[in-house]
């Protein structure tokens, strides 16, 4: 191999050793310690048991909540509760289904970049650009301190949806999106307006019926998510106060230094700079992001839906971490001739933050049961739990199914987190409890015979009258009405995009 070859594989190989290092901490045994990475997965294993016990689309996770259920997979994204239940499946622990998750995010989302960028860059310059993702500070703080499995696994879908406006590859852009919404929800919300951006920007209109397909594959989540948050807590509660969360100068750094740097020489150098062009249009969304996360923006923070929609103003740097790469890869076009000195800055510049994120990494060494045990909500404040609960509970019961009055005998048939099949023996008029929160899909049978539910207690919990006699009793969860339209929607919008896809190859 001559000395120009070696010279033109040294920035991808530089990306690739970038990687390694990066991704170092989901090689060792073990989990970090971060605010949401264990809890996504204990969250795994709830939802991959629901799964198995043969709920589909999954919705509520009967094993959360000390038993009693949770319906936080009809909220809160569950692309990687899908994609997490599938590496399990196949053989890995919900530990490593969770560590592979983040890091094919990371690997993929830098795969996209490079080919996006080296469309309009140089190999240097496109791996100049991949190199700032790799090591974007709010990147590595997402991933180690954050934990956030759905918005590491959001930047690949989002990337997609700008490298197929960006390449023409339309048939790209409605799975891009479909799974960008089931990705993470906030991020969905954000990138799906910068995509619409990009459309309108670059006036490739025919893209907007590909995002109407897109968002009609995922109606089978956001929908019912739309429809039933009055029925929960969510709007009730405040997770988090956001001015807590803007950018000061002691989280500055979140930014990017490299991004920053950037953005300065191309507002210093650039002479014709415009939205219409490529780096105007990813330079002006990486300082939109900078100001809606900082103190500048607290006039849209007071807006209550807005906050509550986007909770933490730093959020908004998820956008701006994937504008870096195009901002850095500008500027690095310009010293096409300085690459050495180029290089050592922009490591410099780049080691910083990696350095800071990975010494600062805590380890704990867990049996798989622990993950698989617990019972936690898995979420803040409870703020998916449905209104009508008054009294959280903080043990677990022993018994699904108690007589709560009167007098009886209840023996099991069959028992899953979302089916409970029993025989009720009764000498008197009785109310049968069952030991899970009342969600809309709960359903009770006695003796084949649809039968009216109660929940009107301080816990919420499911309750029937059951007559003197013996009886069997079937509980079972299932989907309601509008939750199957959602599904068939989505279902008839997959047969449209396989019809595309098919048709676009023949072509």
């Amino acid at each position: 191999m001559n000395v120009k070859r070696i010279q033109s594989l040294f920035p991808i190989l530089l990306v690739v050793l970038a990687i390694m290092v990066v991704l170092w901490p989901l090689i060792r045994p073990g989990f970090y310690i971060s605010d949401d990475g264990e809890w996504m997965i204990i969250r795994l294993s709830a939802f991959y048991q629901s799964l198995r016990d043969h709920q589909f689309p999954v919705r509520f996770l009967g094993r959360l909540n000390n038993s009693y259920g949770y319906p936080v997979a009809n909220f809160l994204y569950p692309g990687f509760l899908y994609i997490g239940s599938l590496l399990h499946y196949i053989g890995f622990t919900f530990v490593d289904s969770v560590k592979i998750m983040l890091g094919g995010s990371v690997i993929g989302t830098a795969v996209i970049l490079y080919l996006g960028l080296r469309r309009e860059f140089s190999r240097f310059s496109s791996s100049v650009g991949v190199l700032a993702f790799i090591c974007a500070p709010y990147l590595l703080f997402d991933l180690y301190k954050r934990g956030s499995v759905g918005e590491i696994l959001a930047f690949f879908p989002a990337s997609l949806g700008i490298y197929s406006i960006e390449s023409g590859k339309k048939w790209l852009f409605p799975i891009s999106i479909a799974f960008l919404i089931v990705s993470h929800n906030t991020l969905a919300l954000l990138f799906v307006l910068v995509l619409l951006v990009f459309i309108l920007v670059k006036t490739k209109f025919e893209y907007l019926w590909l995002l109407a397909l897109g968002i009609v594959m995922a109606t089978f989540f956001w929908l019912p998510a739309l429809m039933e948050k009055k029925l929960i807590r969510f709007d009730m509660v405040l997770v988090s106060d956001p001015f807590a969360y803007f950018l000061t100068l002691q989280n500055f750094w979140l930014v990017g230094l490299s991004g920053i740097v950037a953005c300065f020489l191309i507002l210093l150098k650039f002479r014709r700079l415009s939205i219409k062009n490529s780096v105007g249009i990813y330079l002006f969304f990486f300082l939109i992001s900078m100001w809606l996360a900082s103190p500048f923006s607290r006039s849209l923070w007071e807006i209550p839906t807005f906050a509550t929609l986007v909770q933490f103003p730093f959020r908004f740097l998820a956008v701006g971490t994937l504008m870096t790469p195009w901002v850095v890869a500008s500027v690095s076009e310009k010293f096409v001739n300085q690459k050495v000195l180029f290089s050592v800055v922009l490591i410099f510049i780049l080691a910083i933050p990696v350095w800071s994120a990975l010494n600062n990494i805590s380890y704990t060494h867990r049996d798989e049961g622990y993950y698989t045990t617990n019972e936690g909500t898995t979420t803040v404040m409870n703020e998916y739990m449905p209104r009508w609960v008054s009294r959280i509970q903080n043990s677990r019961s022993s018994e699904r199914l108690i007589i709560s009055s009167g007098r009886g005998r209840i023996v099991y048939e069959y028992l899953n987190t979302q089916r409970i099949i029993a025989h009720i023996e009764t000498s008197e008029e009785s109310v049968v409890r069952l030991n899970t929160i009342y969600y809309p899909g709960w359903g009770i049978m006695i003796n084949n015979v649809p039968t009216k539910i109660s929940y009107q207690n301080p816990d919420g919990f499911i309750e029937v009258s059951v007559p003197v006699g013996s009886h069997r009793f079937i509980a079972e969860f299932r989907e309601t009405v509008p939750r199957f339209l959602a599904d068939f929607v989505s279902f008839v919008g997959a047969l449209v995009y396989i019809v595309y896809l098919f048709k676009t190859y023949r072509r």
